[in-house]
């Protein structure tokens, strides 16, 4: 038996996926256990952390790391700092406290994956209306659906995308995203997030985008900003990493229209989960921060980045 009495892990990867973990990830299947084994030491010496040891827990972090211990620690380390950093968000975090985010048609998640076996986010912040709600509980939505998305070992080999309509968005949107805003947004997706982030697809760019973006991209690493794309308002460009009969008939393709209705009402039935994770955590907030010169992801292991709120 793993750690907090849950069994050891047992693999549901295709052959397939075992091959692209281990081409991709440095994961071997023989050497699993051992690798799992060795990162689940170092967080038991770690006096500060109080988390889930068991095996399908630590592995998103090996993996979300090509299996280097230290900067699967040092992951597990930062997330676990940026929900101290940023208590306010954190504090009774479950889908019945962003139901009214979900309602909205703001985040949902295709049900199929693209073409390369990747979950797809539907992001549309332009149905967000500003004055019923602040801009945190998308921070929170957008959490919660990537921390269940990341619970599937497929979505841990595959990867996530983002597709983002930016229809209707405009000036009451974009001047809430400040520069420190999009610290925390970048400081999460980049530094602090157990996944494989793979690209994200704006679509529908208004006017103010440039203004928001060069926000935003001041705090995008090269990595990341390689991996942008930006159509415009041509929708069938879709179909070149999503097959055509999967994407929703007003995004330009041959399946039902988009809702997220399925995604909420999947989201909406965790809330005893996500209650059960809450209890985890870091039980001193006082690490030390890193100095001018140490990066968040390499820096050895005890130097953590404060993204500041």
């Amino acid at each position: 038996m793993a750690e907090n009495g849950s069994p050891e892990y047992v693999c549901t990867l295709s052959p397939e996926l075992v091959k692209k973990a281990q081409e991709e990830l440095n994961e071997k299947p023989e050497w699993r256990s051992r690798d799992i084994q060795a990162l689940r030491e170092m967080v038991q010496k770690e006096k500060a952390l109080r988390i889930r040891t068991d095996d399908a827990f630590l592995l998103r972090f090996l993996r979300a790391k090509k299996f280097d211990y230290e900067r699967a620690f040092n992951l597990i380390m930062t997330h676990f700092k940026m929900r101290v950093d940023n208590a306010e968000l954190f504090e009774g975090l479950r889908p019945a406290a962003v139901k009214h985010v979900l309602e909205a048609g703001i985040t949902g998640v295709l049900p199929q994956r693209d073409k390369l076996g990747r979950k797809v986010i539907i992001f549309r912040p332009g149905k967000w209306n500003p004055a019923k709600f602040g801009i945190n509980d998308i921070f929170r939505t957008n959490f919660l659906t990537m921390s269940r998305l990341i619970e599937d070992e497929e979505t841990q080999i595959n990867g996530i995308i983002m597709v983002m309509d930016l229809d209707g968005f405009g000036w009451s949107h974009g001047k809430n995203i400040s520069p420190l805003y999009a610290r925390r947004v970048m400081g999460l997706i980049q530094d602090a997030f157990p996944a494989r982030f793979k690209g994200i697809h704006y679509f529908n760019e208004p006017a103010i985008f440039d203004y928001v973006f060069a926000i935003v991209k001041q705090f995008m690493k090269e990595k990341t900003v390689s991996r942008l794309h930006f159509h415009g308002k041509k929708f069938e460009e879709l179909k070149e990493f999503i097959d055509e009969e999967y994407i929703p008939e007003d995004f330009g393709g041959k399946g039902p229209k988009y809702t997220n209705k399925e995604w909420l009402d999947e989201l909406l039935k965790l809330d005893v989960h996500f209650d059960s994770e809450a209890k985890y955590g870091l039980v001193d907030g006082t690490l030390k921060k890193p100095t001018m010169k140490e990066d968040a992801i390499d820096c050895m292991v005890g130097s953590y980045r404060k993204l500041d709120v």
